[in-house]
């Protein structure tokens, strides 16, 4: 959802896709190194990451849902509003290396997958990352060619009940874990 608003806000698109990317390849690869794996050991640790993710993904959902109520005029301010350049980074930090479910695909998902191709794990972590450049640079590209339609305030009310509902089902699925 950040980077889409980013998109079509056109601020620091590439950069964002560019941090992503990075991220996604270090987890992807610290995860065939056997990170994950080490990361099992301590489960205090990822109880503990478990929760704040929870309280995280709850928290932004809480947000998106009470964006969605404004009014028109409001949520086109706040889709609009442009951001500082640090508080994006710090934001797109966040909703990466803050994000519990980004450490359970890329470090233990990744990781267990790339672990059962010892001869070939390296290809695995190779296709992995290249398919994160793919997703990364095709949602910032669509974003952009699409966005003279999602410029309207239904557009954002509805794209941020989505996020809500998205973000509240995987924090359940999180819980649950």
């Amino acid at each position: 959802s950040f980077l889409i608003e980013q998109s079509l806000k056109r601020q620091w698109t590439a950069l964002f896709v560019l941090l992503f990317i990075i991220s996604d390849a270090i987890s992807i690869s610290l995860g065939a190194m056997g990170f994950g794996v080490l990361l099992q050991e301590y489960p205090t640790l990822i109880s503990i990451t478990k929760w704040a993710g929870v309280a995280f993904l709850l928290w932004i959902a809480y947000n998106k849902i009470k964006s969605s109520m404004a009014d028109d005029a409001l949520v086109l301010a706040t889709a609009h509003k442009v951001l500082p350049f640090k508080k994006a980074l710090l934001i797109a930090l966040a909703v990466t290396w803050l994000n519990p479910h980004f450490y359970l695909d890329t470090l233990l998902l990744m990781g267990n997958l790339a672990s059962q191709w010892q001869q070939d794990k390296w290809w695995f972590v190779a296709g992995a990352i290249s398919a994160s450049v793919i997703w990364f640079v095709g949602v910032s590209t669509l974003t952009a060619k699409f966005a003279h339609h999602m410029q309207r305030p239904r557009f954002w009310r509805w794209f941020n009940r989505a996020n809500a509902a998205v973000l509240g089902l995987v924090s359940v699925q999180l819980a649950s874990l």
